[in-house]
């Protein structure tokens, strides 16, 4: 009990040196206010960051010679360039909020680094996944439903952070846009999808690669759950 005590502690100091320096930065000071349609309020991103999430999105689309991906919550775009790498014929929608990260994201395509990929990727600047189309073979949203301040705080109740509602309305429509036998990727949140009511229509896809996602995690009442960690974070969409 000790010993998981003080690795909350670690995590918890941890996550709020991660939070601070993403809101120092110069996209990060410029962050939207939470009545926009904000969700993640710090710019966190970086390439190749999930390899063996990418890896395991690769074998499940293997059959399908050229998918439609959503990059949800984008940032400045290296999931984005990094997906183009994984998935040499797909097309990628790229969305976030955040008009500074777009703009970014967009100058980043134009650079010699990342020229050859660009013009398969669209970058939009939206509060909602219906910026793009209804028919993706695989969604991304990774690291946008959780708030750094529930990190370091852990407050009983996240409603006034960010609610269950938002999570789950969120999810909602991601799901919307993803195709029948599609794959819904959810990691970093600070919610369980298993919670939600849309779970029932997904089977979830054992990553024994990828450590499971820490908390703190909430549940529908907004409430901290007594959980630590959840293992569940791919999901394939059923056919019907």
């Amino acid at each position: 009990m000790i010993l998981r005590d003080r690795l909350k502690r670690v995590h918890a100091l941890a996550a709020a040196v991660r939070f601070v320096r993403a809101l120092a930065t110069p996209i990060g000071r410029g962050q939207l206010r939470a009545g926009s349609g904000l969700l993640q309020p710090a710019i966190l991103t970086g390439m190749d960051r999930h390899p063996q999430l990418f890896a395991l999105l690769q074998a499940l689309l293997a059959g399908r010679t050229h998918p439609r991906l959503l990059s949800f919550g984008c940032s400045t775009g290296e999931e984005a360039f990094t997906l183009a790498h994984y998935f040499p014929h797909a097309a990628i929608d790229a969305i976030d909020a955040n008009p500074a990260c777009i703009a970014e994201a967009r100058r980043a395509a134009r650079s010699r680094e990342h020229r050859e990929v660009a013009d398969r990727i669209r970058f939009l600047c939206a509060t909602s996944p219906d910026a793009g189309t209804d028919n993706y073979d695989a969604v991304l949203c990774l690291s946008v439903l959780r708030h750094g301040a529930l990190d370091v705080e852990r407050p009983e109740r996240c409603t006034a952070l960010m609610p269950f509602a938002r999570f789950a309305e969120t999810v909602a429509a991601l799901d919307r846009c993803l195709r029948p036998g599609g794959v819904l990727l959810l990691w970093g949140c600070n919610f369980r999808f298993c919670d939600t009511t849309i779970a029932v229509g997904y089977h979830a896809v054992p990553s024994p690669a990828k450590r499971p996602q820490t908390g703190p995690f909430y549940g529908a009442d907004d409430r901290l759950l007594p959980v630590d960690s959840y293992a569940d974070f791919v999901f394939v969409k059923s056919a019907r």
